[in-house]
């Protein structure tokens, strides 16, 4: 599902509802999970947000600077961050992978033991013929 751009300021109220609405035990491992996400969103944003500062103060303040400068140092930054985001999504690109594959790998085991379930099924309702005893004859040996 598409993000809306009138949503995305919202993103973390939105997920706070959410997990706000999460009150059943069976709920317990997703609120664990979305509790986490929000954590690290958070800790992401004031990160950015540090940085942001950071910058502004250091570089667009800086009254010793010249616009050339400040000119550089912001292509500078704006190139680092690029950088940053383009490493995450790469990482990001990855780890779906992964999850994909063990996702294929997981259904392929659980097609595998339905095809099994059902042979022994299907054994299960072959009809029981009773066979005659074998007996064995050995020859006689002389000595």
């Amino acid at each position: 599902m598409p993000v809306k751009k009138q949503e995305a300021h919202r993103a973390l109220e939105l997920l706070e509802d959410y997990h706000s609405r999460l009150s059943t035990p069976q709920d317990h491992a997703l609120r664990s999970a979305i509790e986490r996400v929000i954590r690290i969103f958070k800790s992401r944003l004031f990160q950015a947000l540090l940085d942001i500062q950071e910058f502004y103060e250091l570089t667009l303040l800086d009254e010793t600077k010249t616009v050339q400068q400040k000119t550089i140092e912001t292509l500078l930054i704006a190139s680092k961050w690029e950088h940053d985001n383009a490493v995450k999504t790469n990482e990001t690109n990855r780890i779906k992978q992964q999850e994909y594959q063990q996702q294929q790998e997981e259904l392929h085991r659980q097609q595998q033991h339905l095809l099994q379930m059902q042979i022994l099924q299907e054994d299960s309702k072959l009809p029981i013929i009773d066979l005659p005893e074998a007996k064995l004859t050995l020859p006689k040996v002389s000595r």
